[in-house]
């Protein structure tokens, strides 16, 4: 027998621990889904939390059309909990025990969403004009419609106001509740002809800490100059 038949093939084996992704890569990006995915949960259960809340208090939860739903805070806070809890969640699991589905599933999630947000950065940079009347004649009027009748929406568009320090959402300004039922000036409501607290620039008394709700009262009555000394924010909307 040759010494040949003797030789043996010493080539190292791969063990069943052998992988071809780097540790620290495989631990960070499990780190990272897994913040997200503790994100995800905290907003499904105050969403929920919300959602029931305002079911007891109202009684009535619409949800006839898109806008019903996208108008909705606490639905809105469910859908996306949901959406990042799925995804963070095959990231995890994925990155952990380096399942190739999963990670394919969760690489696609993200392609995704990197294309709507890169598709609505470009529409709205190219088309500006455009996407202000697309959000105006869609969004303005059915949110100054539902203001009273959503108190979460009521609360998001009075922070917005106090916030960004305008009146009304789009740029016909403080006239835009003019189309709401309970501050147009056909209305019998003690708010006719009149715009919310939040429209106004000194709407707390530091003193006391109290709001002054009817600051705004009929104040669509008056010409401009007038509604500036009754310090009611004119300028343009949110859009």
């Amino acid at each position: 027998m040759t010494s040949s038949h003797h030789r043996r093939d010493y080539r190292r084996q791969p063990s069943n621990n052998f992988t071809y992704v780097s540790p620290c890569v495989k631990y960070l990006i499990f780190i990272l889904n897994f913040v997200f995915w503790l994100f995800g949960g905290l907003l499904i259960g105050i969403g929920l939390y919300a959602f029931v809340d305002k079911w007891q208090l109202t009684g009535l939860v619409r949800l006839e059309n898109v806008y019903d739903v996208i108008l909705n805070i606490s639905l809105v806070m469910v859908i996306m909990g949901a959406v990042i809890f799925i995804v963070s969640f095959a990231g995890c699991v994925g990155a952990l025990r380096e399942n190739t589905c999963l990670l394919k599933f969760y690489s696609l999630c993200l392609l995704i969403f990197f294309l709507l947000e890169m598709g609505i950065a470009i529409v709205g940079f190219v088309f500006p004009h455009a996407m202000q009347s697309l959000l105006e004649e869609n969004f303005t009027d059915k949110i100054i419609h539902t203001y009273r009748e959503d108190p979460d929406l009521q609360n998001l568009i009075d922070f917005a106001q106090q916030e960004f320090r305008c009146c009304g959402l789009s740029s016909e300004g403080y006239m835009d509740w003019s189309k709401n039922e309970y501050f147009n000036c056909s209305s019998p409501s003690v708010e006719s002809c009149g715009v919310p607290f939040s429209c106004c620039i000194n709407a707390t008394d530091l003193s006391s800490r109290l709001v002054n709700i009817m600051c705004g009262y009929g104040v669509q009555k008056l010409p401009v100059s007038q509604s500036e000394a009754w310090s009611v924010l004119l300028s343009p909307g949110l859009y």
